[in-house]
């Protein structure tokens, strides 16, 4: 495109208030002809987004102006579990205006992004199945949209995680990445080339549960021997009371963060059983990383969530058992890396993911 067409084009979106003038290049307007070269950026001042993980029992809010840029964080508890559906919808919306309040009392709103535990439809909107909640087909979009009257759009947790780690390393955007999320639950985001692989109804892989075996543990989901039942935080609780004095059975499927560092640290300090379930775990996990290795072949492999705690317990596991399930060939030819955990990455990810939704409609 010709200067002048570029410089139509971006001067209406300056008038619409969705771009702006943020300096000159630092081009000296006397060693070339026309007008010295400006950038131009997104005007943050357009609008607000504010984004919301729903976890078990506890949910992070995540504030972002127009540009992306992160304005206010914050987390809290909230007894999700045993709520009705109308109750959630209330309590979410609550915790919703309240953050507003505290920290954007007068910025426009423009939409609401929310990161939601489980199996999602994003397309319509709908919780069709989560650990939070015992409910199903949770119309939650839509509920929330009439009671707080602004634009939500809703997708599976580790899919946002995903998202947010490929906008930040674009080395991850080439070829096949996938992106496994590991905390109190297991989930998969697939991108191919820095777009995600979506289900028939925009909903995420549900990685964490692929059967291993059907006389395995009990699963949160109803089957058994699912990755999750040998992985996730509440399955790794349960091994460990099963074989030390380690915690109360009430909190057995209810962990927090407090009792799983508890039991990793046990670990890290040498306590071999403790060890040995973790780097058991990541055993487990191979038999469904070899499977992602053998059907999507990915360039990488990056582990991510509140599960990377544990990770060098974990990694032990799974670089013995790829090299019993894995194919050889396949295997060597995948990057498998680890990221600390920020609950910031989830809710980030969904903002971003909105941004840009926002941005087609315009």
């Amino acid at each position: 495109m010709s200067p002048s067409s570029i410089s139509v084009l971006t001067g209406k979106l300056i008038e619409e208030g969705l771009l702006e003038d943020i300096g000159t290049d630092g081009a000296d307007p006397q060693t070339g002809p026309g007008r010295p070269g400006a950038l131009i950026g997104f005007n943050p001042g357009r609008g607000l987004i504010i984004g919301l993980w729903v976890g078990l029992d506890r949910i992070a809010l995540h504030l972002a102006d127009f540009a992306g840029g992160t304005l206010a964080l914050a987390e809290q508890a909230v007894s999700i579990s045993r709520l009705s559906p109308a109750a959630l919808v209330d309590t979410l919306a609550e915790c919703i205006e309240a953050f507003r309040r505290n920290h954007a009392p007068t910025g426009p709103v423009l939409a609401i992004a929310i990161a939601f535990q489980g199996f999602v439809d994003r397309e319509q909107g709908i919780v069709a199945w989560s650990p939070v909640t015992p409910h199903a087909d949770l119309p939650l979009a839509r509920a929330l949209e009439q009671a707080t009257g602004l634009m939500v759009v809703i997708d599976n947790d580790a899919s946002a995680m995903a998202h947010a780690i490929l906008l930040a390393e674009k080395e991850l955007r080439v070829g096949v990445t996938a992106c496994v999320m590991i905390g109190d639950g297991v989930g998969l985001g697939v991108f191919i080339d820095g777009e995600p692989l979506r289900g028939r109804r925009g909903g995420g892989i549900e990685f964490g549960h692929i059967p291993l075996d059907p006389d395995g543990p009990q699963c949160r989901c109803g089957s058994r021997g699912c990755v999750e039942s040998y992985l996730a935080d509440y399955a790794l609780l349960r091994d460990a009371m099963a074989i030390t004095a380690f915690a109360e059975p009430i909190r057995q499927f209810y962990p927090g963060e407090r009792e799983m560092r508890a039991l990793t640290a046990r670990a890290d300090e040498g306590e071999r059983t403790i060890a040995g379930l973790l780097e058991n775990a990541g055993r487990v996990l191979s038999q469904g990383v070899a499977t992602l290795i053998h059907l999507f072949q990915p360039r990488a492999i990056v582990f991510c969530g509140p599960g990377m705690r544990a990770w060098p317990h974990l990694e032990r596991g799974l670089s013995e058992g790829l090299k019993r399930y894995a194919i050889p060939g396949l295997a060597r030819d995948v990057a498998i890396s680890a990221r600390p955990f920020r609950a910031e990455m989830m809710t980030r990810g969904i903002v971003l993911s909105v941004l840009a939704e926002i941005d087609r409609t315009l």
